[in-house]
């Protein structure tokens, strides 16, 4: 959940240089974005106390992390044909897991006024519901909270609950955010320089367990359990048309931040000058969903062939050609579906150190 509050809070608008900035909906990301991110979690005193800084005119600098730790691509679709995607989810982000392909969903209800992200639902969990994470339009100054309930349910015994007459365990998570837009000034990070809007999301998480009566049917506080709480706070940094958040920074419960985000590349043409952090090159597959025929569109590194696999949901190879000509520049290679049933497949294309995947369904 903490990573999904983390990326999740966040967005952009119209700037010029040390002045007031607008932050809109029209600038947010859209189906069909990809933004390539680096993680790191070894945040030293002088550069976490530099980022906290909010206020006008600031001057934020993070360069040279490019190869500290983690990286991963932050891709954003349609919520309305997204598999699996909740009522009223008109977005979704997601990452890819490198071993699995596996996609990591997170869903959102976004609109001119707000960015919300949306609870799961379902036989075993609450109703669902959302809170805000972002609102538009917003400028220095701009305040908000929300919250929201939500609880999971599961077996006693799942968790060595052994006692008379009971046989469920509800958790309860109530989600209580504190927005505002706290700064504005100039971000330096190896992509390059820019405007920013600062926002502080102040969020608290408190978690009770509760336990099921079977004559009853009510639940009560679990003895000996009292209630869990937690404070996240979360800083971001936003640009007009970027997409999505430039840098996003994590704080722990001593106000020191130990995690932060930061953007390498992105389909809005924003790239950090580093080369070999663009080895996974980004495509994008369309139509999506498609019935006999697949477009994989990609920015080729050089010259050659490449080998094209397609996989289903099971990890079945089911189509593989060796001889995909690449070249350097717009690639667009067509893919031929006849042969394959409806659902959920995904490629994998590689040509020498550069790799690029990608989910997508048959009709």
């Amino acid at each position: 959940m903490k990573k999904h509050i983390l990326t999740a809070a966040l967005f952009l608008g119209g700037l010029t240089a040390f002045s007031q900035i607008t932050v809109e909906r029209s600038t947010f990301a859209a189906a069909g974005d990809w933004f390539l991110m680096a993680t790191d979690t070894t945040i030293n005193v002088k550069t976490s106390d530099a980022l906290k800084l909010g206020g006008a005119n600031q001057n934020w600098s993070l360069t040279g992390w490019a190869n500290r730790h983690s990286k991963d691509t932050t891709f954003y679709a349609n919520g309305f044909t997204y598999p699996g995607a909740p009522a009223g989810c008109n977005l979704v982000s997601y990452e890819i897991d490198p071993l699995t392909s596996e996609e990591i969903p997170t869903y959102y209800n976004i609109s001119n006024s707000a960015l919300r992200v949306i609870l799961d639902a379902g036989g075993t969990s609450g109703s669902g519901g959302s809170f805000k994470l972002f609102q538009f339009p917003s400028t220095m100054g701009t305040k908000y909270q929300d919250s929201s309930v939500n609880f999971f349910t599961t077996l006693a015994s799942d968790f060595g609950i052994e006692l008379p007459l009971i046989d469920s365990l509800r958790i309860v998570y109530v989600f209580k955010v504190n927005s505002e837009i706290d700064g504005y000034g100039k971000l330096k990070l190896d992509a390059g320089e820019f405007d920013v809007l600062r926002q502080l999301l102040k969020t608290n998480v408190k978690v009770n367990f509760q336990v099921r009566n079977i004559i009853t049917g009510t639940y009560t506080a679990l003895p000996g359990f009292g209630d869990f709480n937690e404070n996240i706070n979360a800083y971001t940094w936003l640009s007009a048309n970027a997409g999505a958040p430039l840098l996003s920074a994590e704080s722990d419960t001593l106000g020191n931040i130990i995690s932060i985000d930061y953007l390498l590349a992105s389909s809005k043409g924003l790239r950090s000058g580093l080369g070999k952090e663009l080895n996974n090159t980004i495509a994008r597959v369309y139509p999506n969903p498609a019935k006999d025929k697949l477009t994989i569109e990609l920015q080729g590194q050089q010259n050659g062939d490449a080998q094209l696999s397609i996989y289903d949901i099971l990890g079945n190879e089911v189509i593989v050609v060796s001889n995909v000509s690449i070249q350097k520049g717009l690639n667009q290679i067509p893919v031929d579906l006849n042969d394959l049933k409806p659902g959920v497949y995904f490629f994998n294309l590689v040509q020498g150190e550069m790799k690029s995947s990608q989910r997508f369904i048959v009709e």
